[in-house]
């Protein structure tokens, strides 16, 4: 098992002469060391860094307007998408509604209207996939700051298994 560091090496590693000198740029770096530090040095980490929660409450809300803002783009971008799409089918579908139109221009204007149906399916599964990508590294984000402060203020953050000796069976 490694050794947890000390003060003195968490203060090196920030590049900082003591816990009022963190600024905001650093507190995410204090954070993922926040697991690997002596109880007691996270703690007092901490203390003298009062605005600590302050500063990740802000940071957290800093990163959901940047979400919130790659969503918003998202959704322009994939309607401008849809709606391309969708004026191509129109046309399609205008060119099959005449009358006169030989067989086999009928079966590639419906060639290409299936083509354009599979280009949206793909876009849609391509945009699907990158918004279950998005929350899960914002999952991730969230989930590591608190598991990191949790840990460097003492919280169990250990799952216990409910199962006893009592509930083994033997074969």
């Amino acid at each position: 098992m490694s050794t947890l560091l000390s003060e003195q090496q968490v203060l090196r590693k920030l590049g900082i002469k003591d816990f009022r000198n963190l600024t905001k740029a650093k507190v995410i770096h204090l954070a993922s060391m926040l697991d690997k530090m002596d109880p007691e040095v996270a703690k007092k980490a901490l203390e003298q860094f009062p605005e600590f929660a302050k500063t990740t409450s802000e940071m957290l809300h800093e990163y959901k307007d940047t979400l919130d803002k790659s969503f918003s783009s998202n959704d322009e971008s994939i309607r401008t998408v849809y709606d391309a799409y969708n004026s191509i089918i129109v046309s399609l579908q205008k060119e099959l509604d005449k009358e006169n139109i030989p067989f086999e221009e009928r079966k590639y204007i419906i060639e290409q209207m299936k083509e354009i149906a599979d280009k949206i399916s793909d876009k849609d599964t391509e945009n699907k996939r990158w918004l279950a990508t998005m929350c899960a590294i914002a999952g991730i984000a969230i989930t590591g700051l608190a598991a990191g402060l949790a840990a460097a203020l003492g919280a169990n953050t250990q799952a216990e298994s409910t199962d006893s000796d009592d509930d083994i069976i033997d074969v």
